[in-house]
């Protein structure tokens, strides 16, 4: 899972209700993610809302069983790999290794436009999920 889907939840944002409802509350839904992912959540917070709330929101989410945190030198090649052959952040090159090592889908809150045109040259080996293609 990309920290755009925990940011969306912890601003309060329409696609965070769903990241809600289909993930964060779905007792059959396994949330995988890189320490990445949490260095962004806390950074964005923190740039957002101080470093107090940062702080308690990104140990809440930490404590909260839903974090299935993930990282191994086969997720960082696998980013690495990706981010070589393709023009995308690495922080989704993180998102898609871990999807890809877990046969996992891998889930952003929003569409991008470098992941997109990724996607209709070359399609990723797992599923891409937006959240905002969910919202009615």
């Amino acid at each position: 899972m990309d920290s755009g889907v925990l940011l969306a939840y912890y601003l309060g944002e329409q696609v965070g209700e769903i990241a809600r409802e289909e993930i964060l509350e779905s007792a059959s839904t396994t949330v995988y993610h890189s320490r990445l992912c949490v260095s962004e959540l806390f950074y964005v917070l923190c740039r957002r809302r101080g470093q107090r709330i940062a702080a308690d929101y990104t140990r809440a989410f930490l404590d909260s069983g839903h974090s299935l945190l993930r990282d191994s030198d086969e997720i960082d090649m696998t980013a690495g790999a990706c981010k070589c052959e393709r023009a995308i952040s690495l922080a989704d090159c993180y998102v898609i290794a871990t999807a890809i090592c877990h046969h996992a889908s891998a889930v952003f809150a929003r569409h991008e436009r470098d992941l997109d045109s990724e996607i209709k040259k070359k399609p990723f080996e797992v599923e891409v999920v937006f959240l905002e293609d969910l919202v009615n």
